[in-house]
């Protein structure tokens, strides 16, 4: 598996994952939901569960909907500080300010200097693509975003 883009909020998460063989992902997301469950319990000297039912994906079969889930998980916590949003989403190794070796941005950058896809996204800079947008994600997106 392959990490694209996080965002990490305080109430959710989004992860967009690049999924290798059609188990990964149920074991991968299994494992880090229990795993965080227990560091939350010990640190927070509590028990039981933290989810709300069982996570939600989708599968992404094109590429305009691969761009515009990256900038909706990177605009998603639009209400926080850079601090935080550099701290807990992917957008800070998109921007080149941090590197980490887990998380690929070269999936998306790619089409951003790629002139088959210009007409796409209409401009070089993911800066632009995501902070200069001025269109509705949820229009777009459809039901490709999960709540």
């Amino acid at each position: 598996m392959t990490l694209i883009a996080y965002c990490l909020l305080p109430n959710h998460f989004h992860l967009l994952i690049n999924q290798n063989s059609t188990d990964d992902m149920q074991e991968f997301i299994r494992s880090l939901c229990t795993r965080y469950s227990i560091y939350f319990n010990k640190k927070y000297d509590r028990v039981g569960g933290l989810f709300q039912g069982p996570y939600k994906a989708v599968i992404v079969t094109e590429d305009n909907y691969l761009l515009h889930l990256s900038r909706y998980i990177h605009l998603n916590p639009k209400d926080y500080t850079k601090d935080i949003i550099n701290t807990y989403s992917s957008y800070a190794e998109y921007m080149g300010l941090r590197r980490t070796e887990w998380v690929k941005p070269d999936i998306v950058l790619g089409f951003f200097n790629n002139p088959a896809t210009q007409e796409l996204i209409k401009t070089n800079n993911y800066r632009d693509f995501v902070e200069k947008y001025i269109k509705d994600s949820e229009a777009i997106l459809g039901n490709m975003t999960l709540e």
